[in-house]
């Protein structure tokens, strides 16, 4: 069974970045580790994953990628999934990503014209707004 496709979107998005953290989960707490993961159909791929990622995955496959932004004050895409080992490779299937802006506080207390959600749950489509959601300071 092949995978639903991810949004355009998003796609174009991720062909923005190159260097990605990605973030796994163990016994001993979070590890995070810069990689370049390469999309193929609809699915990260990381070749040779260091032993800390692979012990990490086989506790707990919730990963992370974080692609941080180009310049200060530019947007950073963060893409939440779920990772196997495959034959000394990672695969991660995306789950939920964000498109966000960051800045100061003050900005970011603003809404963000320009940031995005997606929920990647199948099928894969924008969340119900396109836009995050406006927090109260107070």
């Amino acid at each position: 069974m092949s995978a639903p496709h991810l949004p355009s979107e998003l796609v174009d998005l991720i062909g923005r970045y190159e260097l990605a953290f990605l973030v796994s989960i163990g016994d001993w707490g979070p590890h995070t580790t810069p990689q370049h993961p390469v999309l193929d159909s609809d699915r990260f791929h990381i070749a040779a994953p260091g032993p800390v990622t692979c012990r990490n995955i086989i506790a707990n496959p919730a990963v992370t990628l974080l692609w941080p932004p180009h310049t200060p004050g530019g947007h950073v895409l963060i893409v939440d999934g779920h990772a196997a080992l495959r034959d000394y490779t990672l695969e991660i299937v995306p789950t939920q990503a964000v498109f966000h802006h960051t800045g100061t506080a003050d900005s970011m207390s603003r809404k963000c014209a320009d940031c995005r959600r997606f929920n990647l749950a199948p099928p894969y489509m924008p969340s119900r707004t396109d836009q995050l959601p406006r927090t109260s300071r107070g």
